[in-house]
């Protein structure tokens, strides 16, 4: 009787653990389309899959992209869980639904776009003065 009653609750864990797990998953879904990251993945595969001068329209490369999709989500879901609640990533999403949130969705990889340029000219600026430093 004691074996089948571990035997219950394990199951009932594992259970609940997966359950939540899967409900984290749609939600972390969720707020990846509405900032625009899951269309992202989408695109980054679609690039690759081009670099590699394979036709994307092919149902199996079709396939493969949902697969590993789905797989860079699940590893995606203990990183954001670290960071973030699955409340605080239902309040995000209500956020990038309104107006600015979108906003913020629609630049933001044009922001990272030009902010990585300014990072590149800074720091070609740091080691030039460095450099004349060192030279002196």
């Amino acid at each position: 009787m004691k074996k089948y009653f571990i035997t219950i609750l394990l199951s009932f864990c594992f259970h609940t653990n997966f359950s939540q797990t899967d409900s984290y998953k749609k939600t972390l879904v969720e707020f990846m389309k509405v900032q625009g990251d899951y269309e992202t993945l989408y695109s980054t595969f679609d690039q690759m899959v081009l670099m590699m001068g394979v036709d994307s329209s092919d149902e199996k490369y079709k396939d493969l992209k949902e697969e590993m999709i789905v797989n860079l989500i699940d590893k995606m879901v203990p990183l954001y869980k670290k960071y973030y609640s699955e409340d605080e990533l239902r309040e995000a999403i209500k956020l990038f639904q309104t107006p600015i949130g979108q906003k913020i969705a629609e630049s933001k990889s044009l922001i990272l776009n030009e902010s990585m340029q300014l990072s590149m000219q800074w720091g070609m600026e740091i080691s030039g003065k460095l450099q004349e430093m060192i030279n002196r």
